[in-house]
């Protein structure tokens, strides 16, 4: 038997996904895993690599070793992984859910089609 998705188990995490992306609302919440993964798997965009090549090399710069301090490596390594990743969450975070947004749009776009406007004799 598969295991289910926190999503569907979790009514915090529903409440979370809503708020950061309004778009979910047009699926029922059984499809939202199925939905993610086709959001998640759109490429980022030329903007979104760079600036997230950007925001890397800046967190690097902004985190090299202090010279001259008597800091054992491991203790060091630590604090720099400490300061590093909330950094690079808020750095970084804001591009990859633009990317998740984009791919959203993009499977509401295939999921629903527009309507055809009235008086036109499509099929």
């Amino acid at each position: 038997m598969p295991a289910t998705s926190p999503i569907l188990r979790s009514r915090g995490l529903q409440w979370v996904l809503v708020s950061l992306f309004p778009r979910l609302r047009a699926w029922p919440v059984r499809d939202w895993p199925g939905v993610l993964e086709k959001a998640r798997a759109v490429e980022a965009d030329t903007v979104e690599r760079v600036l997230v090549i950007a925001s890397l090399l800046l967190v690097t710069w902004l985190l090299r070793p202090p010279t001259g301090l008597e800091v054992p490596q491991p203790l060091l390594f630590l604090a720099q992984m400490a300061l590093a990743v909330p950094a690079l969450l808020v750095l970084t975070g804001p591009f990859y859910l633009r990317r998740l947004r984009r791919g959203l749009q993009a499977a509401y776009r295939q999921d629903h089609p527009p309507a055809a406007p009235p008086g036109s004799d499509a099929p």
